[in-house]
């Protein structure tokens, strides 16, 4: 078995769907409850919350508006000794073993490891190495994209099996879909 920390990022506006994407509940859970659930299953030692609402128990981001690098450095600063799987709040149909292929992925290769195409969720192998260069991007406010930050490092890409547990809630129409589909499981 394998020691690793687990992030769950549920710091954004929620903008564009109108309310609070972690206190949306599906199956009587909140997403917040169904990511910390789902981090657990897959064997996280610890769960650490990256939210800005003044909660005691949650981390808050240092670089206010820098997205999700700014989730990911808050807990990285909070701890870095262990890898760490990160994972959104808004992804309700991921599946533990899609995560834990990441998680095997990022041991036996011992790099970060994302899905094709997709940066979040990423299981960061280094946390300790990745958080200055981090902290340098941060500080300088520019070229603030997943994409381009872990691009620039040693990382492994898988295929995700279920293309469903990609899907995320950013709008109503897409919460709606999710909530289909979570109908036909």
């Amino acid at each position: 078995m394998h020691s690793f920390n687990g992030v769950i990022l549920a710091g954004g506006h929620s903008s564009r769907m109108g309310t609070d994407k972690a206190l949306l509940s599906l199956d009587g859970e909140t997403l917040l409850e169904r990511a910390k659930h789902l981090l657990f299953e897959c064997g996280a030692t610890n769960v650490t919350v990256c939210r800005n609402d003044g909660n005691p128990a949650h981390i808050n981001d240092q670089f206010k508006d820098s997205g999700p690098l700014g989730g990911i450095h808050a807990a990285l600063t909070e701890d870095s000794s262990l890898p760490t799987l990160v994972i959104p709040v808004d992804l309700p149909l991921m599946h533990s073993s899609d995560l834990s292929r990441l998680i095997d992925e990022g041991f036996k290769h011992q790099c970060t490891s994302h899905f094709d195409n997709l940066y979040i969720p990423i299981f960061i192998w280094n946390p300790e190495t990745l958080l200055e260069g981090l902290t340098q991007r941060l500080e300088e406010g520019k070229g603030l994209s997943l994409k381009r930050f872990f691009a620039e490092r040693e990382e492994c890409s898988i295929p995700c099996k279920e293309d469903q547990s990609l899907l995320n809630a950013n709008t109503p129409e897409e919460w709606q879909e999710i909530l289909e589909r979570f109908q036909t499981l």
